[in-house]
């Protein structure tokens, strides 16, 4: 008989170790649908009946698909930095104009710095919200092209 087979028969057992360590890092991702929201009012109803009056965007035609993942300790948010719209000439639209609701609750204009969602520990995988926005004119706003970015971020409390 091989000696491996008596060894095993007179149960001496032969085992080995090797430690096993796991580095999870802290991570957190924001993805959006789309990568513009354009009101194009040429192609609809302007002047409207009456004025103050809401535009939904010409392009994407629904609502975006905001995307969270996060798997910090503790609390978080989600908030979009919104700057003016400006047109050539310096010709402004305040950013309190564009208004956006998350998974179809009420309307908030935006505001310099606006709280989208919060949170609380890991997210449990990708969260997926909708956003809708919506441009409110007053009837005063000069003519022209605007253009303006939000900045979406998402950051512990």
């Amino acid at each position: 008989m091989p000696r491996w087979f008596w060894l095993l028969w007179t149960g001496l057992l032969a085992l080995a170790q090797v430690p096993v360590g796991v580095n999870l890092p802290e991570g957190s991702a924001l993805t959006l649908s789309a990568e513009e929201v354009v009101f194009d009012l040429a192609q609809g109803a302007y002047p409207p009946p009456s004025f103050p009056y809401a535009y939904a965007p010409t392009s994407p035609r629904g609502p975006l698909t905001l995307s969270v993942f996060s798997n910090l300790e503790g609390g978080w948010a989600v908030e979009v930095l919104a700057e003016p719209l400006i047109a050539e000439g310096g010709k402004l639209l305040s950013p309190s104009q564009l208004e956006v609701r998350v998974d179809g609750g009420p309307w908030m204009p935006l505001g310099p710095r606006t709280v989208l969602l919060t949170g609380s520990g890991p997210s449990g995988g990708y969260r997926r919200h909708l956003l809708e926005f919506r441009l409110v004119l007053t009837g005063q706003e000069a003519p022209g092209v605007y253009r303006g970015s939000l900045v979406f971020t998402l950051s512990r409390l």
